[in-house]
């Protein structure tokens, strides 16, 4: 009889193969329930506990880049970082404590910023976003908000970055300041690396130069807790600092410029000094200032524009400190006679009008009248060179146009011509029209940069420079980031001979003529007084002058303005006097 293979199980092996089947289904069938317990018994209350224990990231701002002047040779910091405490809120519509209690004690520990504080109050609760409410919070408010942030859930106070200017107001219209990111420039920037709480620079280098400036914000990453409070730090995101600029300023030149300014007739002008040699800019004043680090709606509404930069901004008829460019145009066009006189007896008449001189002169040649301001001698000078030759020249030293400095918000000026009468008042130009013009009055009008800009290339002899206030940007390694550069902008192209006698009239100017308080016997001055007409109230003071050493090519080039000062020499000139000792340290002084 065959035998068939045994299948290989026996009873044992069923019962084994049924008591692991109801274990898996008696653990499948737990699951279940734990799943159903989890989802539909405990599945509401547990949302809501992941709901009420989040995370949040709150930015810090970057350290901004520091800013760098000379001081002689060395060089020292103006503008710098210094820790200060900021408030934050996050909206919490689950927390306790409502928003009009949060709000009622913030605006009462910081008066004085009420409207922002509302606003910014509203903006977090709409966003629902951490915002910051505040910045440079007196440390007393800042320490009592943090003893009650028990009571204020969504309120934080820490500890930022902020912009300290070491010497107060010193250079403020050329640094500008920063500030908080607003809506319409969120709004201007569009896909730009600019989001809302960021630092941004809004005017002067801050602005324009803000992409090297403002580094990479950090932040910190918080539990928060069902209340809106932060409970611990979960991650610390470092921030990258920006990078370096260092200045074309003078340190010693720019205080002498601002105290001068400071202390004048009327405590308003401007003053601006620049290296006849490159175009740097080595002094730029215009009082009153403000502090880039202080509360800056402190100085809103004060009548006295303490943030108008008049160096750049403002545009004045430049008076007497033009007749240089006549007395070119003059000598360059025409071949004036320098020993041809004429007799000053205070005023010129051309047909039934008079114009007027400040003085009685008397008879004056060429090196007299420039020596002393006599109107009533350019009135001839004037009308023999014409207004063409005039105008074009005036250009060509760049007046009356935008010098492409590295700061926003130049103003343009106006030299006033035939063209532009036509095509402005649809008239013809008038003998008239000339008389003023020559004098630097009527309708010109020049910012003091570019008169500084303009004695520049009376200074080295026509080279007209695009002036800059930046040398260079560096990054942390101390790499060489950007670079400023010198760019000249036009050539006046005059004959030597010409150049020769415009130095010797200026000379005469500081050496024994209107000029005479800016003068030293060990330096070769040239300079030119200015006393502008001003039909909106006192005149103006000018004083343009360029200074070096006796062999070497100017070091210096100025113009000091001061508003409503009057007579230039007396309001303007000790201002630029003291600018040259700045630069050229007299004798004896140590």
């Amino acid at each position: 009889m065959r035998n068939f293979p045994s299948s290989g199980f026996s009873a044992w092996d069923d019962r084994r193969i049924f008591l692991l089947s109801s274990l898996g289904t008696a653990a499948f069938a737990l699951l279940v329930l734990r799943l159903f317990f989890l989802q539909v018994v405990r599945g509401p209350e547990m949302a809501r506990q992941a709901d009420l224990n989040r995370t949040q990231i709150l930015p810090l701002l970057a350290p901004r880049g520091l800013v760098w002047v000379r001081n002689g040779s060395a060089e020292e910091v103006v503008l710098e970082n210094a820790p200060r405490f900021s408030v934050f809120y996050s909206c919490d519509k689950k927390a306790g404590t409502g928003l009009e209690k949060i709000e009622a004690e913030l605006r009462a520990r910081l008066p004085g910023f009420e409207s922002v504080i509302r606003r910014k109050l509203n903006e977090a609760r709409k966003s629902g976003k951490i915002t910051r409410v505040l910045s440079n919070v007196p440390t007393e408010a800042a320490l009592a908000l943090l003893e009650r942030r028990v009571f204020l859930p969504g309120v934080n106070v820490l500890v930022e970055p902020q912009r300290r200017a070491r010497y107060g107001s010193l250079a403020c219209h050329v640094l500008g300041y920063a500030g908080e990111v607003d809506e319409s420039e969120l709004k201007r920037a569009g896909n730009q690396s600019v989001r809302s709480g960021q630092w941004i620079g809004k005017s002067g280098l801050e602005k324009a130069f803000d992409g090297f400036l403002r580094g990479i914000d950090g932040g910190l990453q918080f539990e928060v807790d069902a209340a809106g409070r932060h409970v611990q730090v979960v991650q610390r995101i470092a921030s990258v600092p920006g990078n370096d600029l260092h200045l074309t300023l003078d340190r010693r030149i720019q205080s002498a410029a601002e105290a001068g300014l400071a202390a004048s007739v009327t405590g308003r002008g401007a003053a601006v000094a620049v290296d006849p040699v490159s175009g740097a800019i080595l002094a730029m004043a215009s009082s009153p200032g403000y502090d880039p680090s202080a509360h800056l709606g402190d100085y809103l509404g004060n009548p006295a524009l303490p943030f108008f930069n008049r160096a750049i901004q403002g545009v004045y008829p430049p008076g007497s400190i033009f007749k240089i460019v006549t007395a070119a145009a003059g000598l360059n066009q025409i071949q004036w006679d320098t020993r041809q006189t004429f007799f000053c007896a205070g005023l010129f008449e051309l047909g039934n009008r008079e114009f007027g001189c400040w003085s009685k002169h008397g008879r004056k040649d060429f090196w007299g009248a420039v020596a002393w301001s006599c109107n009533v001698y350019f009135y001839n000078l004037g009308r023999a060179v014409g207004v063409d030759a005039i105008e074009s020249l005036a250009k060509e030293f760049g007046l009356g146009e935008k010098s492409e400095l590295d700061i926003p918000g130049e103003s343009t000026g106006l030299i006033p011509g035939r063209t532009w009468k036509k095509s402005v008042f649809r008239q013809n130009w008038f003998e008239g029209d000339t008389l003023n013009l020559c004098i630097g009055q009527g309708a010109a009008t020049v910012t003091p940069l570019q008169a500084a800009v303009y004695f520049g290339a009376v200074a080295n002899r026509g080279t007209v420079w695009k002036p800059y206030t930046v040398d260079r940007v560096t990054g942390p390694d101390n790499r060489v980031l950007y670079k400023g550069v010198a760019h000249v902008r036009h050539r006046v192209d005059l004959r030597e001979t010409v150049w020769d006698n415009v130095h010797r009239a200026v000379e005469g100017v500081a050496r024994e003529g209107s000029g005479r308080v800016a003068f030293r016997p060990d330096l070769k001055i040239g300079a030119k007084t200015g006393t502008a007409q001003n039909p909106h109230g006192d005149d103006h003071a000018w004083f343009a002058a360029f200074a070096g050493r006796p062999g070497e090519p100017p070091g210096l080039a100025l113009a000091v303005f001061v508003e409503n000062g009057g007579h230039g020499s007396a309001a303007a000139g000790p201002i630029a006097r003291d600018m040259i000792n700045a630069f050229y340290p007299p004798p004896d002084r140590p």
